[in-house]
């Protein structure tokens, strides 16, 4: 199931990123106000010079090997938008999407993420039989 960026049209500001199948992509309406939704593809950073190849996009399940195609895209998909990673509006919803993993493992018990991601690792050696079961006494 892709997952893609969505942005409310409307004036509530809503901006998430969504598991949904592709047949219903333009489907979904907005969780906060029931207004419509803007797909937003965002812009994947690129290391070296690419002539031949000037755009790859996989986040949405799709790769543009083109200039070309990446424009013929936009034309029959004209709800998307792309962003950089720089952007106010990029930072803003990696922000917000940061809070709420932090306020999940909260929840769940951790301290912050880094205290969760910590526990599953050490579990997950546990479980492989990796992990030094030395004990020691003082």
């Amino acid at each position: 199931m892709p997952m893609y960026d969505f942005k409310c049209l409307g004036d509530c500001g809503y901006f998430e990123d969504m598991f949904v199948l592709l047949e219903d992509k333009d489907k979904v309406v907005c969780p906060s106000c029931d207004g419509p939704l803007q797909t937003v593809i965002r812009g994947v950073p690129i290391i070296g010079p690419m002539p031949s190849k000037p755009l790859v996009v996989s986040h949405i399940g799709k790769k543009f090997e083109s200039a070309g195609e990446w424009r013929e895209y936009q034309r029959n998909n004209p709800d998307c938008q792309v962003i950089s990673a720089d952007s106010k509006e990029w930072r803003d919803h990696r922000d917000s999407v940061k809070e709420k993993v932090e306020a999940t493992s909260r929840k769940m018990g951790y301290r912050n993420y880094a205290h969760r991601s910590a526990h599953r690792k050490e579990e997950k050696l546990k479980k492989a039989g990796k992990l030094d079961k030395k004990i020691m006494i003082h």
